[in-house]
């Protein structure tokens, strides 16, 4: 791999991201992107760029004639002889939600040589991001993918996942300055949403966001009330 050539990076994340990179190429990918953080931050606009275009598709019931196909096909595996142990065969809802993700988003990303995207098919948020964040908090699947546009005073925030413990309290972005925490505002905890950024915040030469629990509508006092949950860097997208 080349690894200062950034269309040939861009698509080894796109197809990170997707899932169609497998094997030893995917292993070698996932140890580059340990050290390599400017790939790292590429992968996680392609993360927010495929999760944002997925949930803009519209829920689709599957015609009757592909889960009998699905049933006949599993019912055929299991009768012909065992010469090895194969992985039990998943619930027919994960088979059809499977196939039905990955066919969506192939059908909206277009690859090419070195052109993963056409021009001008990215959300407006993912496509002008300057940095990219990643939040995940403990204990739960829940987590962001944050991408912001200190410019612009935009930060464009996909939810994934749910936090059990969180009740009637709201979750709440801040941004970790020099001064100390700043609000940012409320993040969703379903699909997407967008905030807006301090002022100062363009003028940073780091950034360091956190989340903290809080009451429901969020802080009342302006600074972190409850447990601060997680943090992360903002790392550059370019």
């Amino acid at each position: 791999m080349n690894r200062r050539d950034p269309a040939l990076r861009s698509a080894l994340a796109a197809e990170y991201a997707l899932g169609t990179l497998r094997g030893a190429a995917r292993r070698r990918f996932e140890r580059l992107v340990q050290t390599d953080a400017a790939l790292r931050a590429e992968v996680w606009r392609w993360e927010a760029h495929l999760a944002s275009l997925a949930l803009r598709l519209p829920q689709q019931q599957p015609a009757a004639g592909v889960w009998a196909a699905l049933e006949r096909r599993i019912a055929a595996s299991r009768q012909r002889p065992a010469r090895r142990a194969e992985p039990r065969p998943a619930p027919l809802w994960r088979v059809w939600a499977g196939i039905a993700a990955a066919a969506a988003i192939v059908a909206l990303v277009l690859f090419t040589q070195y052109r993963v995207v056409p021009p001008g098919s990215a959300p407006p948020a993912a496509q002008r991001a300057q940095y990219v964040a990643l939040l995940k908090l403990p204990d739960s699947n829940m987590q962001w993918t944050l991408s912001l546009v200190p410019a612009r005073g935009e930060l464009h925030a996909v939810a994934r996942g749910e936090y059990p413990q969180l009740g009637a309290h709201s979750l709440e972005l801040w941004w970790i300055s020099p001064q100390g925490p700043v609000p940012i505002g409320l993040l969703p905890t379903r699909g997407e949403g967008t905030l807006a950024l301090p002022k100062e915040l363009a003028s940073s030469p780091a950034i360091t966001l956190a989340v903290s629990l809080e009451p429901p509508g969020g802080s009342p006092t302006g600074k972190p009330t409850g447990p601060v949950l997680t943090s992360a860097p903002a790392d550059r997208a370019g």
